[in-house]
């Protein structure tokens, strides 16, 4: 790229893009004055901190940015238009310098790579495989040489005529110092240019008195990782050993600095850790023919550093209202990857990051936070704000600190990511630059007095506004184990463990599609019921996709992956004084079952079922593409909804963002007896029409006998009323609690229906002991030979959690004689199903739980009302859990649960598909609107290789009656292998270790 020295022709080339800036600002008028009233008004808490033309920069900027912006540029059209050069004008002087290409570079480059790969790291062998592709060639590499030019006019030009050593030689005559700053511009490793940097360059000239070589790096994703690194080593080289045609002398190592912003703070740290491993391994670059060692720079400086691509730092979400950048879409990629498509956008082969391939996101590298020590480094300065980067900068520097490394770590209280180039007239940036001008200075030994000084540790917190220092000094009080409080095992299990995971699936799953071969996902524990599959069918392990990666306070939500059970999502949210709207009973169901099942508890009136809590999904699809996908019309809305309720079918769930609301400390719960089955459904129906309830289900235990309880959250509890518990082993079963509370068929008043105070969680959980009331069931099934009471309820405690108690029916094979059911029907129908199973089946007690109606269509349970061509149809529909011994015969047992399925069909009902399905084809489908939505999501996102929802969920008759078959129906041998398989699993470790279990330490 070549400057221009006349601006008023690059100014005449901008007036129509002006005119484009115009159009599309004018629709963000409304928040601009949205803005400027909550500003003036202090009620946003951003105003604490920044100025009104600040906070209106922030908010518009974000608003381009983010996942919901319909008019996204594509990814060359952003690169043209912000290449464009400005001109030199001002107190600057510009000189070009192309360095020549030179294979040595790249050489050694590759020897960092693949020596830096660790052969423990769960992905080396894909990073390994990954560098075996052809490398980016080294390249001649375009650097501008910049200085302060003083005692001219704002508006000068640079002088007419003058070669580039000319104006080089220039600009040397006002240079009075060896310091020479080797600098990397920001842009996420695919925008900007020297060109939008020039400002910032002569600045650090001007406070250095030394000049800036400012590099224009190769740009993703036509050039993608390491091509910007090769350039960078070349740059290095260029001024430590100037080929012939250079500008400059050879310029001593100690006067260097490197430095950069965002991206080139990624870049200059990647440099560095580059010449580390040389230098550890006394690896010399063959460069213009000779074999140099390369000695370390004199310094780092950086700025706000992109250190972390996997985006997995608890900033990233929970900074998001200071920043600008808009928060990743996932913890591994960002709204980057959904721009348009354009000649050089998607990759080929497909990738999610813009800059790098998916196997080598994780390499240190590349997420520099992941290098595994930075000792023998020179001193190094960060700056960053309250930002998107702040966790991992801040980590970064206590690392580097624990390394032995002298460092500066200078955090700006309330200011965005970068915001010395974005805010360049305040004074917080002045300050910025400085303090980033005197480390340089510092770091160099050009000091005023002529001394080079000691780079001193230290911690600053600067004050917005009144740009107060708060110094914490590094040595002292254990200070830098508080700037950032995250250990190493933390901050790499986040960084590397998600996105190689992910990378690993979706590789996994790309080899299936090209065969076209089927499989299955195996995702480590079951809540469901349906019997398991042949062990031959080729699975997908997502098995280690098991943690909460970050809570987010401000935003009230949780990035949560799929195989993390309810109980560890409310150990991760409850702190924060937040939990899910939506908690399934049961502590192992997980987030990604839920989504991709159907799950549905005592707040489902309120808010859906689960996945209607669910704002955004990660998801491998069918050919191995990851996507994330929303509501957003942006982000494949058919294919968000389309998933929910269809059991993996249209590809693999990854990662979740799960909405959160307040907590509070208990559920002051009520119950409420019914004599009826008729009152019981009448209740229900008036209880969620009460606003002050937040939960609301009931047991049938029989005909007269019922319980509607309900729940309201609250922070207050009597002093002199102790919180009723249920975890305990001594504590009573929740079901038989609430049968002993409405014994009583006599009439109460509101005053004395029956009320506990039970902690939120233990609320969550509370039908986990038994499993509501599955667990007598194994008590029948040794008949009489383990009474059911108290005491064996408590001395057989660590097997009837519903951990135990899934493992227990799956192993023993006793799933399929039982009869595990539910079932949505409209409340006008429910009273004729409760009198069909009461005599048809015996089955007591039954569950009655609310649920708010999911429009059509979708694989979740609707109903249908016979009044509902007159009256439209009920928003709300009661599910009740059928859930009891079917009959020992298989062909009755069969029998009988298609009767079930016919009579719920009649009534305007539907089945929860986590459970025996026992319908054909042409009766199943036409239930769920037709197969033809479904067809054409699965043809438009390539699945239509993959087993349908009809086929995971059928049971075969014929298949069934074969795996009866041996000696599991000898009794008891069933039942003790289904003991022995729960021992073995140790599941009852989790509850015993479980975290959520009210001690009364609060009390």
């Amino acid at each position: 790229m070549s400057y221009s020295n006349t601006p008023s022709s690059a100014k005449a080339s901008l007036s129509s893009e002006n005119i484009k800036l115009l159009a599309v600002m004018v629709p963000k008028i409304p928040l601009m004055l949205k803005t400027t009233l909550f500003h003036l008004l202090r009620i946003s808490e951003t105003s604490k901190y920044l100025d009104l033309s600040q906070e209106l920069t922030i908010n518009v900027v974000r608003s381009f940015l983010t996942p919901s912006t319909k008019s996204l540029f594509t990814i060359s059209a952003t690169q043209k238009f912000l290449a464009k050069d400005p001109g030199v004008q001002g107190r600057i002087w510009v000189a070009n310098y192309v360095a020549p290409a030179d294979d040595g570079a790249q050489k050694a480059i590759l020897a960092a790579l693949e020596g830096l790969v660790s052969p423990a790291s769960p992905s080396a062998a894909d990073m390994l495989s990954a560098l075996k592709q052809e490398l980016p060639p080294s390249a001649p590499v375009e650097a501008e040489w910049t200085g302060y030019r003083a005692g001219v006019a704002n508006d000068a030009t640079l002088p007419v005529g003058l070669s580039q050593k000319e104006l080089y030689d220039e600009m040397m005559k006002e240079v009075t110092a060896p310091t020479t700053v080797l600098y990397f511009h920001g842009g996420a490793y695919w925008l900007m240019d020297p060109a939008t940097h020039r400002p910032l360059a002569k600045k650090l000239a001007k406070l250095t008195s030394g000049r800036v070589y400012n590099v224009r790096y190769r740009l993703s994703p036509r050039h993608a990782f390491p091509a910007a690194l090769i350039d960078a080593l070349v740059s290095y080289l260029t001024l430590l050993f100037p080929p012939e045609d250079a500008l400059h002398e050879p310029i001593k190592a100690e006067h260097i600095v490197f430095s950069g912003d965002s991206a080139g703070g990624n870049l200059s740290l990647s440099l560095l850790q580059t010449l580390l491993y040389l230098k550890r391994n006394n690896i010399s670059v063959l460069w213009q023919g000779q074999q140099r060692n390369v000695p370390l720079p004199g310094g780092v400086a950086l700025n706000s550093p992109w250190t972390d691509l996997t985006h997995s730092s608890p900033s990233c979400d929970n900074n998001a209202l200071f920043d600008y950048l808009p928060a990743p879409l996932s913890k591994n990629y960002t709204i980057d990857s959904l721009r348009p498509e354009c000649e050089i956008w998607p990759a080929n082969p497909p990738r999610r990051s813009v800059y790098v391939d998916d196997h080598l996101a994780d390499h240190p590298l590349v997420t520099v936070l992941l290098a595994e020590s930075w000792e023998g480094a020179p001193p190094v300065w960060i700056c960053t704000g309250w930002e998107l980067l702040a966790d991992e900068d801040k980590y970064l520097a206590c690392k580097m600190r624990r390394d032995g490394v002298s460092v500066v770590l200078e955090e700006y209280e309330g200011m965005p990511h970068c915001f010395a180039l974005i805010f360049p007239d305040s004074n917080g940036a002045r300050k910025c630059v400085g303090d980033w001008a005197d480390f340089i200075n510092t770091a160099t030994g050009q000091k005023q007095d002529g001394e080079k000084g000691e780079v001193k540790s230290c911690f600053k917190r600067i004050k917005a506004k009144t740009l107060v220092e708060e110094i914490l000094e590094g040595e002292e009080e254990g200070g830098w184990e508080k700037v950032a409080p995250y250990s190493d095992e933390t901050m790499a299990g986040n960084m590397s463990s998600h996105f190689a995971t992910v990378g690993r699936i979706a590789s996994q799953v790309r080899g299936f599609f090209q065969k076209r071969e089927p499989y299955r996902i195996f995702h480590g524990s079951t809540n469901s019921t349906r019997p398991a599959r042949s062990s031959t069918t080729k699975h997908v392990d997502i098995s280690a996709l098991k943690n909460v990666l970050s809570v987010d306070t401000t935003r009230k939500i949780a990035l949560v992956e799929p195989n993390v059970p309810m109980d560890k999502l409310v150990e991760a949210t409850l702190p924060h004084g937040l939990v899910p709207p939506v908690v399934m009973e049961f502590p192992g169901i997980t987030a990604g079952g839920g989504y991709a099942g159907t799950a549905g508890e005592s707040s489902s009136f309120r808010h859906g079922f689960f996945d209607d809590t669910v704002n955004r999904v990660e998801m491998v699809l069918a050919d191995g593409e990851i996507v994330s996908v929303s509501r957003e019309e942006s982000e494949k809305p058919d294919l968000f909804k389309g998933a929910a309720g269809a059991v993996g079918t249209l590809g693999v769930t990854t990662l979740l963002e799960v909405q959160l609301m307040e907590a509070k400390r208990f559920v002051k719960t009520k119950y409420r007896r019914t004599n009826s089955v008729a009152e019981a459904v009448a209740a229900v129906r008036e209880e969620t029409a009460r606003p002050e309830n937040d939960y609301v289900d009931g047991i049938l235990f029989s005909k007269d006998h019922g319980v509607i309880i309900t729940g309201q959250l609250t922070d207050e509890k009597p002093g002199d009323v102790k919180p009723q518990t249920f975890s305990g082993a001594w504590d009573p079963w929740f079901y038989l609690h609430c049968k002993e509370k409405t014994a009583s068929s006599a009439a109460v008043t509101t005053s004395t229906v029956p009320t506990d105070y039970i902690p939120l969680a233990e609320y969550f959980f509370r039908y986990d002991r038994g499993g509501f009331w599955v667990g007598n069931a194994a008590f029948q099934y040794f008949k009489g030979v383990v009474p059911f009471n108290r005491f064996t309820r408590w001395f057989l405690d660590d097997f009837l959690h519903t951990r135990m108690l899934y493992r227990a029916l799956h192993a023993s094979g006793e799933s399929a004689k039982f009869v595990v059911q539910d079932i949505a029907f409209p409340f006008e129908t429910a009273e004729q199903f409760v009198d069909y199973t009461a005599e048809h089946t015996g089955i007591w007690p039954l569950w009655l739980c609310p649920l708010k109606r999911s429009p059509r269509p979708t694989f979740h349970p609707y109903t249908t009302s016979p009044s509902a061509a007159k009256e439209g149809e009920d928003p709300l529909m009661l599910n009740i859990g059928l859930w009891g011994w079917g009959p020992s015969s298989l062909p009755k047992f069969i029998a009988k649960n298609r009767e079930i399925e016919n009579k719920t069909r009649k009534l305007g009902g539907m089945k929860w598909l986590y459970a025996h399905t026992y319908y054909q084809q042409n009766e199943f489908w036409p239930m769920y609107g037709g197969r033809e939505w479904y067809d054409a999501l699965r043809k438009k996102y390539k699945a239509d290789h993959l087993p349908s929802v009809w086929d995971k969920v059928h049971v075969d008759p014929a298949k069934k009656e074969e795996k009866q078959a041996g000696w599991k129906q000898i009794w008891p041998m069933a039942g003790l292998y289904g003991v022995y398989s729960g021992i073995k699993s140790k599941d009852y470790f989790l509850h015993r270790k479980a975290e959520w279990k009210w001690t009364g330490k609060d009390e």
